[in-house]
């Protein structure tokens, strides 16, 4: 069964006084991520910079926001909305999203879907393939993806089963949160990526203030990114959406817990029945071994369908 720590609130106006007892938001929350990097101030911009060549393993001179709806370029296609979608000054495009909580998509085959959406929105007509723009989709994950790799960022590319190289065209970064904890002692030693990794993970969390405060003394983009973070933390309005959006979790997560709570009752009411049944057709079968009683008297003690018994029977014989 699913668990997760969310701090209960009886209201919303006992929520928002966290604002004012001066706690950061929640970075790991949809809207929060998105306001962390896309408000008009020097901070939020250079912490999306550095966010984005942490993520990409790349330099790069200058980002641009853009409209983050993809276009549909035919009738019934299914359509793509992006959390943050930027190009860079050679005009690739790369999409950050983050997932607050687990809804149990495949995402794997939906992070798929949404590189090759890029691909195709941002490959000009009448461009030969050589122009086809390297493409990235880079999602944070607040939940366990890949159970069988310790690793909280993953990198994947169109290769063959032996790692050669299809093309460096279409790269799915996963970030996974919970994995992050192995990473605070090594800080020194991480990738940019990994502790970028931790910062969101834990720049809420007032026991993690001084692992927060070693990675901003060690990377400006952390810095800027943790006052980019405390500016938008005065904003009631994202404390409201937060709220919002924790209460939403805290629903569906009670909603899957009480539809999984039904379905052990109802297995183990139908394993019951089944053993019972089991057991019934045991005794029938020891009976017409034995030649004891008639078939309807072996029915009758069984409480099993005469129906049942006959062919139980014709099978024995």
């Amino acid at each position: 069964m699913m668990k997760k720590n969310i701090n209960i609130y009886n209201s919303q106006d006992e929520y928002l006084a966290q604002m004012k007892s001066g706690a950061l938001l929640n970075p790991r929350i949809d809207s929060t991520f998105k306001a962390l990097f896309t408000q008009p101030t020097a901070e939020s911009r250079n912490a999306l910079h550095s966010f984005l060549e942490a993520a990409t393993e790349r330099k790069i001179k200058s980002v641009e926001l853009t409209a983050n709806e993809a276009p549909i370029s035919f009738e019934k296609q299914r359509g793509v909305s992006y959390d943050i979608l930027c190009i860079f000054d050679d005009g690739q495009p790369a999409n950050l999203e983050m997932m607050a909580f687990n809804q149990f998509y495949d995402y794997g085959k939906r992070a798929e879907y949404q590189v090759a959406r890029l691909e195709t929105t941002y490959l000009k007509k009448g461009d030969t393939w050589e122009k086809a723009p390297k493409v990235y989709q880079i999602t944070v994950l607040d939940f366990v993806f890949d159970k069988s790799s310790n690793d909280a960022v993953s990198r994947y590319a169109m290769r063959t089963a032996d790692n050669r190289e299809l093309s460096d065209t279409l790269n799915i970064i996963f970030i996974e949160l919970p994995k992050v904890t192995k990473l605070e002692n090594s800080i020194e030693k991480n990738t940019a990526l990994e502790n970028w990794a931790i910062f969101l993970k834990e720049a809420d969390n007032p026991k993690k203030k001084g692992i927060i405060q070693k990675l901003t003394e060690q990377e400006a983009g952390l810095m800027n990114a943790k006052q980019s973070l405390s500016s938008i933390s005065a904003n009631q309005d994202l404390w409201v959406e937060q709220f919002r959006q924790e209460m939403f979790e805290r629903d569906y997560r009670s909603g899957l817990s009480a539809a999984e709570n039904r379905g052990i009752a109802i297995g183990e009411a139908r394993g019951e029945k089944r053993g019972r049944t089991e057991a019934k057709l045991d005794d029938a079968r020891k009976m017409i071994l034995k030649h004891i009683g008639t078939i309807e008297q072996i029915a009758e003690v069984t409480d099993l369908p005469l129906e049942t018994v006959q062919k139980l029977a014709e099978k024995l014989n």
